[in-house]
């Protein structure tokens, strides 16, 4: 049923694997980005009360900065969005007409896509920063394991929620993506689904330090599910039973999300207007 699928999803890890300097580009930037971070963080907790020894919203110093780390790693290799500019160049060129005659489900060709670029860059950045970040950490005594089958088990939880936030973060790309029918502003809409992805999936801040009434929004809402909750399960600070409804709850939201979408590709695709006609 998905075999003819697959292409899609070598095609696209053959067109990552081709612009490794860019990705190395991005990796760099990615990498002061985490410094100046975590040089902010440093500067937070030495000016509180008990310094270092501060625990701010749930977070101590330690636990801050490898959260830091860690959600800056993920959102490098995880969450790809591609989706919502190949939807706007194909409106814009018109090929896009050639998707509703082939034998192919257009979603499903943006779903094998996106996991073979991001399974790609996953084993290639991924595995590794994360194995290191985890092993400089615990040698520094900054994450500590009492229980190494507990580690796995939050391995694999983490492994199946980071599986779940790629997916759910591409079908917002592609839900954005589906709004360029009505709009051919398809920068501003990658800039405005940036902003809210980022600010809502604790990319930036964790959600703790939100106010209490968004607090208890966002952490039933899909964008939880983006950054955070992953890396708080890959960092031990949630247990399996809470790990377990985090990655139900993103199960959920991926289903719901792919239904909306579904119909908002139906509605728009009556309404697409491409240059020429």
């Amino acid at each position: 049923m998905f075999k003819k699928y697959f292409p899609f999803f070598k095609a696209s890890s053959m067109d990552l694997m081709a612009f490794k300097f860019n990705i190395l580009i991005w990796l760099v930037i990615s990498a002061l980005q985490v410094v100046c971070v975590v040089c902010l963080w440093i500067g937070v907790y030495q000016s509180s009360i008990d310094g270092v020894d501060s625990v701010i919203n749930g977070f101590t110093f330690k636990e801050m900065l490898m959260y830091i780390v860690m959600v800056n790693i993920f959102g490098f290799t995880v969450m790809d969005g591609t989706t919502l500019f190949i939807i706007n160049e194909e409106i814009k060129d018109g090929t896009i007409a050639m998707s509703f005659i082939k034998p192919t489900s257009y979603r499903l060709r943006f779903v094998f896509s996106n996991l073979g670029a991001v399974s790609t860059l996953f084993l290639m950045f991924g595995v590794p920063c994360f194995t290191a970040a985890y092993l400089i950490f615990y040698f520094i005594g900054f994450l500590v394991v009492e229980s190494w089958y507990m580690l796995l088990i939050h391995i694999l939880l983490f492994l199946i929620s980071a599986l779940l936030a790629s997916m759910i973060n591409d079908v917002f790309s592609y839900i954005f993506g589906v709004l360029c029918f009505y709009t051919s502003a398809g920068w501003g809409l990658n800039q405005l689904k940036q902003v809210i992805m980022r600010f809502l999936s604790g990319t930036l801040i964790p959600l703790s330090f939100m106010p209490n009434i968004m607090q208890n929004i966002l952490k039933y809402s899909p964008f939880a599910g983006l950054a955070q909750n992953p890396v708080l399960i890959m960092l031990m600070k949630v247990d399996v039973f809470e790990s377990l409804s985090m990655v139900g709850l993103s199960f959920v939201w991926l289903v719901a999300l792919e239904v909306f979408a579904h119909f908002l590709f139906a509605h728009a695709s009556k309404k697409i207007t491409v240059h020429g006609g």
